[in-house]
């Protein structure tokens, strides 16, 4: 089983790329990127309730989008991306490369391998986040152990590092709401490098990582396979659909 203390060999060529997106746009911007959405995904977006909710899923599936069709060399509006088995979404018919994606408030990370199954989470901290009530709720006894060891300035960074690596470890398995986030023990202490610590029942080992997300944010990938390299790219929405976003 994975843990803090285990390295990946040497001669691991697995590798991944990390999208962190801005998805302000700037209002000069051409480019009409609802063309880039489907039917279903405009479907899903007009049920939101806040229109800024409506208008952040429509970004994050645009670059979403775009970022496949570079992959791809197919259109963004003519991949077909479906949910499997356990509702976590692929490229019908391409089997080339894993992908996973996380959404919070202006910002969606995409994550990409061609050789790794991923999970990734993004969330936004917040001071006034009931972090001890959603703890004590889904995480964890060591955990939350772990949690009250610390000193009160990080409380609240250590209960988004878990928070993000747990959902991280749950989409790359793929199990979604069957599996109990008290199920697995996740490293809560922000002054160590994520680590899926413990495991109980079927799950398989896990590789968690830190990326480096915008600034009040904690950002978790979690992979099959150690990873010898993470090539994160902030950019803008504007880079990837833009008149030249398709360079």
């Amino acid at each position: 089983m994975p843990d803090r203390g285990q390295e990946p060999a040497r001669t691991t060529t697995f590798e991944a790329t990390a999208w962190i997106v801005d998805l302000q746009l700037a209002d000069n911007l051409v480019q009409d990127i609802d063309s880039f959405t489907s039917v279903s995904e405009k479907a899903r977006a007009a049920r939101l309730i806040r229109p800024a909710d409506r208008l952040r899923f429509t970004r994050g599936r645009a670059a979403l989008r775009r970022i496949l069709s570079r992959q791809t060399d197919i259109a963004p509006q003519h991949l077909d991306i479906v949910p499997d088995e356990a509702g976590r979404p692929r490229l019908a018919g391409n089997n080339q490369f894993d992908f996973n994606c996380s959404r919070t408030g202006n910002f969606t990370v995409v994550a990409l391998s061609r050789r790794c199954r991923l999970g990734v989470d993004i969330e936004r901290r917040r001071d006034d986040f009931p972090c001890t009530q959603l703890a004590r709720s889904f995480f964890s006894p060591a955990e939350n152990r772990a949690l009250e060891r610390l000193p009160a300035e990080r409380h609240t960074a250590g209960f988004f590092q878990a928070w993000v690596s747990k959902e991280a470890c749950v989409k790359a398995w793929g199990m979604g709401l069957s599996l109990p986030l008290d199920s697995f023990d996740v490293e809560a202490d922000p002054r160590r490098a994520p680590a899926l610590l413990a495991r109980r029942g079927a799950t398989a080992p896990l590789w968690l990582h830190e990326i480096e997300g915008p600034a009040g944010h904690a950002v978790a990938l979690a992979s099959d396979r150690p990873l010898g390299r993470i090539d994160v790219r902030p950019v803008t929405l504007a880079d990837l659909c833009g008149p030249a976003g398709g360079h």
